[in-house]
């Protein structure tokens, strides 16, 4: 009988101990998913992430091609970085904005919400990579709403006009999504939403052949730089940005 109660308390004793750690490790994972907006977590400063925006200035932007849209055609807002619309900056100023550095191999994560719009008009914007200095010419991952009636390549996630994603699953406008861009050496990967929608080879037969059917097939090499800035576009509006971050990877 005593026997039996001695093991009745270590397994209580047990059971306690586990209902503690599991507590402890779901507290963790709060406390890592639920870091406030535009800061790293440990985990993304022990493997060398930096935040290009901190919610508060475009200290890590300039223009692409005129530095004038800084605070103009984008501007900083309640932790966020917003394109405004055509009719809330000065007449005919247009631009899309690009980070400071160049990168060739990298890890590229933002959040983005597009405006909730009238019925029918749909958000048109892009990120853009190997951009090109001084231009808004690069590799685009296609931004736009995710029930859009356009066809492949020029829908949500896809490489614009070369090649389509597989998957398009997005929140609303209103809502956030996450995108994420990996480039090492020539191959680069598209994700949305934590999926794999996209993986291509640059300079490939497929990524050639692509390219000599687009309207960049009479740019040498288009999208084979080593290097290149990354650029957040300018469509007219309707878009806005948060945990903008990189890291650099080892090719």
């Amino acid at each position: 009988m005593k026997s039996i109660k001695l093991n009745l308390r270590k397994i209580t004793v047990i059971l306690a101990a586990l209902i503690v750690i599991t507590i402890c490790a779901e507290a963790g994972d709060k406390s890592e998913v639920q870091t406030k907006p535009n800061a790293l977590t440990k985990k993304e400063i022990a493997e060398g992430f930096k935040l290009l925006f901190d919610g508060k200035t475009l200290k890590s932007f300039k223009g692409a091609t005129n530095d004038k849209v800084l605070n103009t055609c984008w501007k900083v807002h309640n932790g966020e970085l917003t394109c405004t619309g055509r009719d809330e900056r000065p007449k005919n100023l247009r631009g899309s904005i690009v980070t400071k550095n160049q990168y060739s191999n990298f890890d590229f994560r933002l959040d983005y919400k597009l405006a909730v719009t009238p019925e029918g008009k749909n958000v048109n914007s892009g990120i853009k990579y190997f951009a090109y200095p001084k231009t808004e010419l690069g590799l685009e991952y296609q931004l736009y709403n995710h029930d859009a009636k356009v066809q492949g390549p020029h829908a949500l996630a896809d490489l614009y006009d070369l090649l389509p994603a597989t998957s398009r699953k997005a929140n609303p406008p209103g809502k956030w999504n996450t995108v994420r861009i990996v480039a090492r050496g020539n191959h680069v990967e598209h994700y949305l939403n934590g999926v794999k929608v996209l993986e291509y080879e640059r300079g490939s037969e497929r990524f050639r052949a692509a390219v000599a059917k687009s309207k960049f097939k009479n740019r040498e090499k288009f999208g084979e730089a080593e290097q290149g800035h990354i650029l957040l576009q300018d469509h007219g509006g309707g878009i806005s940005f948060r945990n903008i971050k990189i890291r650099v990877l080892k090719k």
